[in-house]
């Protein structure tokens, strides 16, 4: 009886040989179809990137140029910062130069109606108001800067005739609109001087501008017709002011300078 031929050891490698190279063409062309299948995907993306990009440049340069035609200087800066950060464009870059020339126009206009004293022994600058104690009602901030470091005081009192001479504050008290504002001090701190033949009596005080004031100085005041400044002393007498529309602008202007330091 004749046996049967077993297949060759030869016959078996060749035939896993093409099965194992058939596989690998077809996963090279799944692979090549995906490939070019993601490329149009990632040129959109980026494509689609870019134009957001461009479009976020484009609303906070209209939204700067609309500051700085309102005249909120600094605001434009920030917002010109942003853009030109997203994207670098000639416009953008002529709109921040001018807006920074126009921040160096508005301080040196600001600087001529202040009075700007030095104190060499403190290494002091002082910025305030150049018609400092007037008669009436006396009621400005001022600006100090020491080592390049900027504060603001509150200076409030009044100067009267010397009929008001016994009048003594001990307490001052703001009402802007429905906010009543109680502003405490020192009573060392006042400056008391009774002129009989002169001015009167001048009594000040220097107050530090804390948030809760300068809050009330940003916003309580301007956006308040009627601003009503009262001293009462140690008896609950008591005298009213109201300030008036050049305080008010002494008070916006010394601000907007305060603002405009580094």
């Amino acid at each position: 009886m004749n046996e049967k031929k077993k297949p060759g050891c030869l016959k078996i490698i060749l035939i896993v040989f093409g099965v194992f190279l058939a596989l690998s063409i077809i996963i090279a062309i799944i692979g090549s179809l995906a490939d070019d299948s993601s490329e149009p995907t990632t040129a959109s993306t980026t494509k689609e990137t870019t134009a957001k990009t461009s479009q976020g440049s484009e609303e906070l340069f209209a939204t700067a140029k609309k500051q700085f035609e309102e005249g909120s200087y600094l605001d434009a800066s920030a917002t010109i910062e942003k853009a030109i950060k997203a994207e670098n464009k000639d416009e953008y870059t002529k709109l921040k130069t001018d807006i920074a020339a126009k921040i160096k126009e508005r301080k040196t206009k600001l600087e001529s109606g202040f009075e700007i004293k030095e104190d060499k022994v403190e290494n002091i600058t002082f910025i305030s108001p150049s018609e400092g104690v007037t008669k009436g009602l006396v009621f400005y901030p001022y600006i100090g800067v020491k080592d390049s470091k900027k504060y603001m005081l509150l200076r409030v009192g009044f100067q009267e005739d010397t009929s008001k001479a016994l009048f003594v504050f001990t307490s001052i008290k703001v009402r802007a609109g429905d906010k009543l504002e109680e502003l405490s001090f020192n009573p060392l701190n006042k400056s008391s001087d009774v002129d009989i033949l002169g001015a009167g009596m001048t009594e000040i005080v220097d107050i530090n501008v804390n948030k809760t004031i300068q809050n009330m100085l940003d916003s309580q005041i301007p956006s308040t017709e009627e601003v009503i400044v009262r001293f009462e002393d140690i008896s609950n007498k008591s005298t009213d002011y109201t300030l008036t529309k050049e305080q008010k602008q002494t008070i916006a202007d010394i601000l907007e300078y305060y603002n405009y330091l580094d």
